[in-house]
């Protein structure tokens, strides 16, 4: 059976092959090297999901390594990406989605033995859901997050009447790109929903409370505060434009913040590595 190790490198080649030819395409403005991008970045997927099946990343005894949850978040951002690319016909997502897969792949490789161990009090369904909720959410938030990023610099070249040369012609509408964003927000605070109303339950059956001061809970929840204002205001009050772009950025951020600096740095029980 092929290791971990080797599953990964795989995964890694086809996702910088995958990666270059994304950023060969678009700067050489080459629609042959897009496809090709995006065929690749499709097949790293398939070959990903087939070595999660077959449980090439299940490496150490007591649960997923570190590495192995790097890999699992690259493969719901390649999700979020293909979901675009065949619903709205769009592999400009997809192709920005593939060099953050790369990295994410690349600090896995020698993260495979850094274990995320659970106590046994903590292993249970709501652990599988929340986890798989949200970084489904993540997933589709990352999508949300380039595209209003996108949104945000080009409406700002074309409100100061700046030149769009080269490959930039080649860039999304935005008002395509204010469509990604909006789709891609609505599919990701109920699965963010999800995933915080489980962790909760989760606490209150390990912990005796749902909520416990624990940092990552507070910071969740301020998220998912926010986050429901950015989902009421695009579905009620049919925001568009630079506003929703701007709170999907920051929504970003702070999930970003989150995860690198409350996970790693931070006294919390969501921390990564644990002794």
């Amino acid at each position: 059976m092929i290791s971990p190790e080797a599953a990964t490198t795989l995964n890694l080649a086809l996702l910088g092959a995958a990666s270059l030819s994304g950023v060969a395409g678009i700067s050489a403005r080459r629609t042959f090297l897009r496809n090709l991008g995006v065929r690749l970045a499709v097949l790293a997927f398939a070959g990903q999901t087939l070595m999660l099946l077959l449980g090439f990343h299940k490496t150490l005894p007591n649960g997923l390594s570190l590495g192995a949850y790097s890999q699992l978040l690259a493969w719901f951002v390649l999700l979020g990406g293909i979901v675009v690319w065949r619903r709205l016909r769009q592999p400009t997502p997809l192709l920005f989605a593939s060099p953050l897969c790369f990295i994410l792949f690349a600090v896995s490789l020698p993260c495979l033995d850094t274990a995320v161990t659970l106590p046994a009090s903590l292993q249970s369904s709501f652990y599988a859901l929340h986890v798989g909720a949200l970084f489904s959410s993540l997933g589709l938030l990352t999508i949300a997050f380039f595209a209003g990023l996108l949104f945000l610099h080009l409406e700002g070249r074309i409100k100061s009447k700046r030149r769009m040369p080269g490959f930039w012609q080649d860039m999304p509408a935005i008002s395509l790109l204010d469509k990604i964003n909006a789709l891609t927000v609505l599919a990701s605070f109920p699965l963010y929903t999800l995933g915080v109303i489980s962790g909760l339950i989760w606490a209150r059956n390990v912990f005796g409370a749902s909520v416990t001061g624990d940092p990552k809970e507070v910071m969740s929840i301020a998220i998912w505060l926010i986050f429901g204002v950015l989902f009421h205001n695009r579905l009620v009050k049919n925001w568009k434009g630079r506003k929703p772009a701007r709170w999907t950025v920051l929504v970003f951020s702070l999930c970003l913040f989150s995860i690198v600096v409350i996970n790693t740095i931070m006294n919390t029980y969501h921390a990564f590595v644990r002794g």
